[in-house]
C-alpha cells in the first residue's frame, strides 16, 4: 500500500493565505471583496485555484448575509473556472491562455457592482455619494490590487529566502501587508494588531541584525496610522531600541521593547485607564516579548539562516571554485608534458652508444690493418677477427692494449701485432674522447630529467590543491561580521575558506583598518589564532586585509661569523628563507678552503638551494640536482652543508647532513648531538645524505657549525661539554658565545672560516 507524504509545509502555506483572506474581507466596512485580489493572485502563483477560491468563499460566513455568502461563492467559482479554461488552452499552446482569468475576474467584479449589498460611503461631493457609483470604483480598485497582489505574491513566493526582491516587488510586498494589516485592525482590534507587530518586529530583527529592523517598523507603523491615526514615530523608536539591543541577545531586544512600550504609556496616561482596557494594552506588548524570549533557539537559528541566506554571494564562491578548477586542471596536463620529458630523457640513457662506438673500433681496425694483410682471408676464416672485439673490450677497460691482451687467436694467427696494437690504442683514445663526451651528455640528460620530474611533482601537487573547491563557512562570516560590527568595523564583505590547519580570512573594511582589533575580533569569533599577513589598499578609505592562521611557533635567529685570518672572502655562507607562511629553512654552507672560490662556491650552494626550496621541490631532487651541477666543475668544487626545514605548527624539522660537522639541538638541559656520514656535495656523482627527522619543542635550539668552530674545540666530547655549560636561551648571545671561545681555542686567530647558526623556537603569543 502506497503511503501519502503529508506536506506539512505546503498546508501551513495555505493556512497563511486563508487568514490573509479573513483579514481581507475586513479591510474596507461593507464586506467588500478584497480576498477576491488575493485569491486572484494566489492562484496565478500556482496554487490550486479551487482551494483559493473554497477559502475565499470559507470567508463569506463570518458576518456575511446570505445573499453575499451566495455572491462570494458565484465569485470563486468564476475565478477557478477562468484558471482552469487556462490551464487547458496552455496545454493545447494558444497564445491567448492567460486572457481567461482576467475575463472572469471582471465577471466576478461586476457581479459584485450588480449584485452586491452596499451602503455608499459619506464623501463631500453628493454626486459621488451614489452606490453603483462607489462600487465600480472599488471594482477597478479591487482590480487594480489583484496586479499588485499577484506581483507580491509570486515575489513572496518565489524569491523571498531565495534573492534579493527588485523594487517593485518590495513595494508591492508592503502595500500587501497594509492592506492585510488594515483588515487586522478592523477585525480583532488595535491591541491584538499590536500584539502581533511588536512579535513580528522582534523576530525580523533576531534574524536580520541590522538597519532594515526600521523598514519592517515602519510598515508595521502604517496600518495603526491609517485606522487610528496612531503616530509611526513610535514605531521607529521601537524599531531603533530592539535593533540597538538585539546583538545582546533577545532578552535584551525584549527588555528595551517594553522599557519604550511603557514610557509611551507614560507619557499618554496609559496607566490611568480602567483595568478593562489597561491590561489588554499591557498583555499586547508583554505577551510578544515572553513568546519571543520562550522561541527554541535551534528554530529562531533557521530562520536566521534562511533570512538572510540571500546575502551571501554564492556567484563568488562557485567562480572562485570553478577557477581553481580550470587552474588544477591545467597544471596537470602540464604536469604530465614534464613527465614525459623525463621519460624520455630516461630513455635515451641507453649502452647503445658505448656498444656502436666498439662495433665502429673493430670496423676501422680491420679496414686500416687487416684487410692489407696477406693473412686476412685464413684469420677471417679461423675467428681471428671476431675476436679483436674481445682485445677492444679490454683496452677499453684498462686505458691502453698491450701483448699480454691479446686473445689466443690473434697471438697465434696475426703476423703484424705491433700494427694491430697500435691501431687498437690509437682508436682506444678518440673512444674515450667521445665517451666522455656521451656520458657529459648523459650527465646533462639525467639532470634534466631529474628537474622535469621535480617540476612534474610540483605541478602535480598543485594541481591536485588547486582542484579541490574550498571549504566555505558561511556561519563564520556572518558571526566575523556582526562581532566586527560590535567593534565599530564596517566590513562590505567577509570570506573564511581554507581547511581547519590552514584558515584564510578575507575581508574589505572601511576606514581606518585597525589591523591589532581586527586580529584580535577574528581570532576569538574563529576561535583561532589569527595574524594579518596582508593589507592592501582598495581606494579612498577601503581596505582589503588577508588573514591567516597564526603558526603555534615563532623562531628567533643568531649568526655569529668571521673568515680566516689573512682571507678576503669567507667560505661559509648562510641562508634563513620563508618557504610559505608555515614553513622556514635555515642553511649553513662550508665551501672547499677558504677565500675567494670557496666563496662562490657556498653561494652558489646556497642560491641553488634558497631557489629550490622556495619552489618546493621534492628534497631528493634538489639534492640530487645541486651535487650533479657542483661536480660539472673541472676545477674541485665542493661544500658541506646542513640543511633545516622546520614547521611553525608542530615543531618538526627535517634535517640534512652533507659532508659537514656534527651539529647540535639543545633542548632544556640536554643535547642532541646530530652526527653525519656521507662526503660534501659535488664529489660523487651518486648522493646518500643522511637525514632525520626531529620534533623540537618551546625552547629548543637548533645549532649547525662549520668545521672552523667545531675544529677549534678539538672533538665533539670538548664541544659537548661547553654546550652543556652555557646557560644561554638567546640564540645570538649563544652563536657570538661560541665564536668567541672558538677564536680563544685558536690563539685570538682563525685559522679557518668560522660561522654558527643558532634557531630557537618559542610559543607565538
Amino acid at each position: 500500500m502506497k503511503t501519502i507524504k503529508t506536506d506539512y509545509a505546503r498546508i501551513f502555506l495555505y493556512l497563511l493565505f486563508f487568514i490573509g483572506l479573513l483579514f481581507l474581507r475586513f479591510t474596507l466596512s461593507n464586506g467588500e471583496p478584497l480576498g477576491l485580489a488575493l485569491t486572484y493572485a494566489m492562484s496565478r502563483a500556482g496554487l490550486s485555484p479551487f482551494v483559493s477560491a473554497l477559502f475565499f468563499f470559507i470567508t463569506s460566513f463570518i458576518g456575511g448575509s446570505g445573499r453575499e455568502i451566495l455572491l462570494y461563492a458565484l465569485q470563486g467559482t468564476l475565478l477557478a473556472i477562468g484558471f482552469l479554461l487556462r490551464d487547458r488552452l496552455k496545454r493545447a499552446n494558444l497564445s491567448a491562455y492567460g486572457l481567461p482569468p482576467f475575463l472572469c475576474l471582471a465577471l466576478a467584479l461586476t457581479a459584485f457592482t450588480l449584485l452586491a449589498p452596499f451602503t455608499p460611503y459619506y464623501l463631500p461631493f453628493d454626486f459621488l455619494n451614489v452606490a453603483i457609483l462607489q462600487k465600480v470604483v472599488i471594482s477597478a480598485l479591487i482590480f487594480l490590487l489583484s496586479a499588485i497582489f499577484s506581483v507580491a505574491v509570486s515575489a513572496l513566493l518565489k524569491k523571498l529566502l531565495k534573492c534579493r526582491l527588485q523594487a517593485h516587488e518590495l513595494v508591492f510586498s508592503v502595500f500587501f501587508f497594509v492592506c492585510i494589516g488594515v483588515g487586522v485592525c478592523r477585525f480583532i482590534g488595535l491591541n491584538a494588531y499590536m500584539g502581533i507587530a511588536f512579535f513580528a518586529l522582534l523576530l525580523f530583527s533576531c534574524a536580520t541584525k541590522d538597519t532594515t529592523t526600521l523598514v519592517c517598523a515602519f510598515t508595521l507603523s502604517l496600518p495603526p496610522l491609517l485606522m487610528f491615526s496612531l503616530s509611526p514615530e513610535r514605531f521607529f523608536i521601537y524599531g531603533v531600541a530592539v535593533a540597538l539591543f538585539i546583538k545582546s541577545g533577545r532578552l535584551s531586544a525584549s527588555c528595551a521593547l517594553l522599557a519604550v512600550f511603557f514610557s509611551y504609556g507614560y507619557v499618554d496616561g496609559l496607566y490611568a485607564y480602567p483595568t478593562s482596557q489597561l491590561v489588554p494594552a499591557i498583555l499586547s506588548a508583554v505577551l510578544p516579548a515572553l513568546f519571543f524570549v520562550l522561541i527554541p533557539t535551534p528554530l529562531v537559528r533557521e530562520l536566521e539562516n534562511k533570512l538572510v541566506f540571500y546575502r551571501e554571494k554564492h556567484l563568488s564562491r562557485v567562480a572562485i571554485n570553478r577557477n581553481r578548477s580550470a587552474i588544477g586542471q591545467q597544471l596537470f596536463e602540464i604536469s604530465g608534458v614534464f613527465r614525459e620529458i623525463q621519460n624520455t630523457f630516461t630513455t635515451l640513457s641507453t649502452t647503445e652508444a658505448e656498444d656502436s662506438a666498439k662495433e665502429y673500433i673493430r670496423a676501422c681496425i680491420v679496414e686500416e690493418t687487416c684487410r692489407s694483410c696477406t693473412q686476412y682471408r685464413n684469420c677471417a676464416r679461423k675467428g681471428a677477427i671476431n675476436d679483436l672485439s674481445k682485445l677492444i673490450e679490454i683496452g677499453c677497460q684498462k686505458g691502453r692494449a698491450s701483448l699480454i691482451d691479446l686473445p689466443k687467436t690473434i697471438a697465434d694467427m696475426c703476423v703484424n701485432q705491433s700494427g694491430i696494437l697500435y691501431s687498437v690504442n690509437r682508436q682506444i683514445g678518440d673512444y674515450h674522447r667521445y665517451m666522455t663526451e656521451t656520458e657529459n651528455a648523459s650527465s646533462g640528460r639525467a639532470l634534466l630529467a631529474g628537474q622535469a620530474q621535480g617540476v612534474s611533482e610540483i605541478l602535480r601537487d598543485l594541481a591536485l590543491e588547486q582542484s579541490e573547491p574550498l571549504r566555505m563557512y558561511t556561519d563564520k562570516e556572518r558571526a566575523l561580521n556582526i562581532a566586527l560590527l560590535g567593534v565599530g568595523i564596517v566590513c562590505s564583505e567577509v570570506l573564511v575558506y581554507g581547511d581547519e590547519k590552514n584558515l584564510t580570512l578575507s575581508l574589505v573594511t572601511y576606514g581606518r583598518a585597525d589591523v591589532k582589533k581586527i586580529s584580535a575580533v577574528a581570532s576569538y569569533t574563529l576561535d583561532t589564532p589569527m595574524l594579518i599577513s596582508k593589507r592592501l589598499t582598495l581606494g579612498n578609505d577601503k581596505f582589503c586585509c588577508i588573514l591567516h592562521k597564526k603558526p603555534r611557533f615563532d623562531a628567533a635567529f643568531g649568526v655569529a661569523t668571521t673568515r680566516k685570518t689573512g682571507e678576503t672572502a669567507s667560505g661559509d655562507t648562510h641562508s634563513v628563507i620563508k618557504i610559505d607562511e608555515r614553513r622556514f629553512m635555515v642553511a649553513l654552507s662550508d665551501g672547499m678552503g677558504s677565500g675567494e672560490y670557496a666563496r662562490r662556491i657556498s653561494e652558489s650552494t646556497i642560491s641553488l638551494l634558497e631557489s629550490f626550496y622556495r619552489a618546493k621541490m621534492p628534497p631528493e631532487t634538489i639534492l640530487k640536482t645541486v651535487n650533479k651541477l657542483l661536480t660539472f666543475n673541472k676545477e674541485e668544487s665542493f661544500a658541506c652543508v646542513d640543511i633545516a626545514v622546520v614547521d611553525l605548527d608542530d615543531g618538526v624539522a627535517d634535517i640534512v647532513k652533507i659532508g659537514s660537522p656534527v651539529g647540535f639541538i639543545l633542548s632544556g638541559n640536554t643535547v642532541k648531538v646530530l652526527e653525519n656520514g656521507t662526503l660534501p656535495l659535488g664529489i660523487l656523482d651518486s648522493l646518500h645524505p643522511t637525514s632525520a627527522t626531529y620534533e623540537l619543542l618551546e625552547n629548543d635550539i637548533l645549532l649547525f657549525l662549520s668545521d672552523g668552530i667545531t675544529g677549534a674545540f678539538g672533538s665533539t666530547t670538548d664541544l659537548y661539554d661547553v654546550l652543556k655549560s652555557i646557560p644561554v636561551h638567546n640564540p645570538q648571545e649563544l652563536a657570538d658565545l661560541l665564536l668567541k671561545q672558538a677564536l680563544t681555542a685558536y690563539g685570538g686567530v682563525a685559522k679557518d672560516d668560522m660561522t654558527a647558526v643558532a634557531v630557537r623556537l618559542f610559543k607565538c603569543a
